[in-house]
């Protein structure tokens, strides 16, 4: 009875919607086409966002990291990598360079050339006044300077520049006569003692012996002489004297002279004689008495 009853209801559901399917126009796609089945859409969605934001985070990253290489090879300019327009920026503030090797600046290195050691330093060898001449005196404050005359021997590297002094023992002093001078070949100095002494009034010229000094303005008097370069010079000395004022000749005495002797003088040369009179005289009277005897 049930049964019956359950496949009667089926039946008049059957008739009441077949009106319905039937009056579906023909102009209209099928049915079928408008309506697809979903299979779970949802699924596919959820599963394509993420590939396509991993895809553009993936770009995004590698672009990212191609704008780092590219803009931290460059180390001049701060580099600045944004990984997102929301996250926050990251510069780089060290745009120092990283260089290798000494680095000089302005400033010019030079390199000392070393000669052999068989060729032997350099010296001065005087032209005026010659070594053949002996002794020179000079007088301090002549109207005419003192000239000297040199040249150079066994030079390999030219001096920049020549300093000239002279040194007294006797005073323990050195005095500096030129600083920088031009060198060339053959040298040619003059030394006017007369201004000198005139200027030079609380360190005067002494009556004394003096020495010439010649050496490199780079180097100095107690440098250690090398091969090639010019070693320091000390090799010819001289005299300095003072003038005396002049005197009249009638007035001029002898101190050597037997006219010029004292008082004092006269009676001891009396008494000497007197004394060699008296010893001559004795020793005849002993003499000729001890022969009488005999």
């Amino acid at each position: 009875m049930k049964g019956t009853r359950g496949l009667g209801q089926l039946l008049t559901l059957s008739l009441a919607f077949t009106p319905i399917v039937s009056a579906w126009p023909g102009w209209l796609p099928e049915i079928d086409a408008l309506v697809a089945r979903q299979d779970d859409s949802s699924s596919t969605q959820e599963v394509d966002a993420p590939s396509t934001t991993a895809t553009a985070t993936g770009t995004a990253k590698s672009t990212a990291k191609s704008t780092a290489t590219a803009t931290g090879s460059s180390t001049d300019q701060a580099t600045t990598t944004t990984a997102n327009s929301k996250d926050p920026q990251t510069t780089n503030l060290n745009t120092a360079k990283i260089t290798s090797g000494t680095a000089t600046g302005n400033s010019t290195t030079t390199t000392r050339k070393t000669f052999s050691a068989q060729d032997g330093a350099g010296g001065v060898a005087m032209i005026t006044p010659a070594t053949t001449a002996g002794s020179t005196l000079y007088r301090i404050g002549d109207s005419t300077p003192i000239t000297w005359v040199w040249n150079y021997t066994s030079l390999q590297a030219s001096p920049t520049a020549i300093d000239v002094l002279v040194s007294c023992s006797t005073a323990s002093a050195t005095w500096t006569l030129t600083q920088n001078m031009t060198f060339e070949p053959t040298a040619t100095f003059k030394w006017d003692t007369k201004n000198y002494s005139e200027s030079a009034v609380a360190s005067p010229l002494l009556v004394a012996q003096y020495t010439l000094l010649i050496h490199d303005s780079d180097s100095s008097q107690d440098a250690t002489a090398e091969a090639g370069y010019l070693a320091p010079y000390d090799g010819f000395t001289f005299g300095l004297y003072t003038a005396r004022p002049y005197q009249d000749l009638g007035e001029w005495k002898c101190a050597t002279c037997s006219g010029a002797l004292g008082e004092a003088d006269r009676q001891a040369l009396s008494f000497a004689v007197t004394m060699s009179v008296i010893t001559i005289l004795s020793f005849t009277w002993y003499v000729t008495g001890f022969a009488t005897l005999l």
